[in-house]
Formats: structure tokens, C-alpha cells, sequence
């Protein structure tokens, strides 16, 4: 795979070779097409493990886009195309079935959660790095609720922000995300949970000076109407982030587009 510099900025193809670029960088991707015929890979022996990763891939990806759905609002904060972290840790999570043969593993986010944790929405400012406090959390399967605690924030000693935004707030976001199993009957992948596809909801807190000294502050989250339909297969992502704002028309804050960061806490 090549890059190409400077002035010259091109894309597409041309005569076997791709050329493309991608957001969080400025340089532009170059790859050469090519390799086995599509009727080999499908029906060669030789390629029997080529097609098995490739279904394999299929699981992961479907994965990755139920949580990117769960997640979907906080995406906002992000600084890169997250789904590629996505595939990866779900990809982690497959390899960890030992009970079922290659081409065939499942996607069990709810026996790997702690895949999950301080998964991070930004590559170049990280929330960690950004917020130099640790918030605390509690996710309640019950109630299908969750809180975030923001310790008390002192933006002198706990805060690392490269913009000069005068506004600022935190969000917090509860959403679903389900397993995700090979199926004999279509060889294919799919949902658990059809129903919780995409369920999620965010909560934000005022918009704040950035100088100005906040107390403590709780999020509170609720999926009102979740908890018949929540099964043993779903997980509940819950994902912390701060967002940085503007002064708006009504002199309040206005929120900048990827002025922020995020990250997922935790799962349950």
C-alpha cells in the first residue's frame, strides 16, 4: 500500500490501481487491485480458508454496525471513522470462541465486555487526556438505567483542551447492542435481538464557561419501555463524552461539530 505526498491529490482508479483517502488523514491511500477470480475463490479447496475469514468477517462487521447503532449519537465527538476499531475488537471477541470451528464463531459481546471498556471515540485528543478526572458509573439491568458521575472540575487542573471554545458540556449514552451467531440453516450471521437494534438514548448536562469551576455533576439515563425486551444476549453500553460549543444566536452554547471526545465506559 503507497501514499502519496505533496501536491499532487488524485482519486479513483486507474489501470489497476485505487486511489482514495480517508478521514484523519491527509494523504491519499494507493493499492493495487487484483488477485484470485471471485469462481476460484468461491469454489476452490485451496481457498477454503480465504472464504471462511471472509464469513467470519461478515459476523464481525454486523457486530461492529449494532454497536455503532447503539452508540450512534456520541459518535458525533469522534476524530476518525470508529467502525474500524468496532470490526477490531469484535474480531478479538470471535476469536475467543473455542466451542464452534472456524467460519462459524460467534460474536458474544456479553461473555467479552471487558473488550469494551475505555474503548475511545478520538485518536488525537482521547477523553482521557482531555479530562483529567475519572468519572464513576452504575449500569442497572432492572431498570435499564445508568449514571455518570463527573467529579468536581477545576478546567486549571483538569482540563487539556487544544480548541478555544468558550462553552462546554458532558453527555453520557445508554444503548443496546446484541450477540451476533453464525446460523446453519442461511450460513450466515445475524442478531440475537432483532427488536433492541439501535435503542439508545443521550443525556447532556448545561452548557458551562470553560473556566468557570463545576461541581459535582450525575448523568442520568433511562431506555423507558426496554426491560421486557432485554434478554441474557443484549449488552448495555453506556459511554461517557465532553462536547465543546460556541456562543449561539441566543448567547448560550452551540455545539461545534467533532469539538469533543468520548469514549465507552463500560458494558453490562
Amino acid at each position: 500500500m503507497a501514499r502519496v505526498k505533496g501536491i499532487l491529490q488524485v482519486t479513483g482508479g486507474m489501470k489497476g490501481v485505487s486511489m482514495y483517502t480517508m478521514r484523519g488523514s491527509e494523504e491519499v491511500i494507493i493499492r493495487t487491485k487484483g488477485g484470485p477470480s471471485k469462481n476460484t475463490i468461491k469454489n476452490s479447496e485451496s481457498c477454503k480458508g480465504l472464504r471462511d475469514s471472509g464469513t467470519e468477517w461478515s459476523g464481525c462487521t454486523k457486530a461492529a454496525s449494532a454497536m455503532r447503532r447503539a452508540l450512534e449519537p456520541i459518535l458525533r465527538l469522534a476524530d476518525y471513522n470508529v467502525m474500524g476499531g468496532l470490526n477490531a475488537v469484535c474480531k478479538k471477541i470471535q476469536c475467543m470462541d473455542t466451542e464452534n470451528e472456524k467460519g462459524k464463531r460467534n460474536v458474544l459481546v456479553t461473555e467479552n465486555r471487558p473488550f469494551l471498556t475505555d474503548f475511545d471515540f478520538n485518536k488525537t485528543n482521547p477523553f482521557s487526556r482531555v479530562i483529567r478526572v475519572q468519572p464513576t458509573w452504575q449500569i442497572n439491568r432492572e431498570t435499564v438505567s445508568a449514571t455518570i458521575t463527573i467529579p468536581e472540575f477545576n478546567p486549571n487542573e483538569h482540563l487539556v483542551a487544544t480548541n478555544k471554545l468558550p462553552f462546554m458540556r458532558f453527555v453520557a449514552l445508554l444503548g443496546v447492542c446484541t450477540n451476533v451467531r453464525f446460523d446453519e440453516a442461511s450460513k450466515s450471521y445475524a442478531p440475537d435481538n432483532q427488536q433492541l437494534l439501535g435503542y439508545r438514548r443521550e443525556v447532556q448536562t448545561a452548557w458551562n464557561p470553560v473556566k468557570r469551576i463545576l461541581p459535582e455533576q450525575t448523568l442520568h439515563v433511562q431506555l423507558e419501555g426496554v426491560a421486557e425486551y432485554l434478554t441474557d444476549n443484549d449488552t448495555l453500553l453506556l459511554a461517557v463524552g465532553v462536547e465543546f460549543g460556541t456562543v449561539g444566536a441566543d448567547g448560550d452554547g452551540e455545539a461545534v461539530k467533532w469539538a469533543g471526545c468520548g469514549k465507552v465506559v463500560g458494558g453490562v
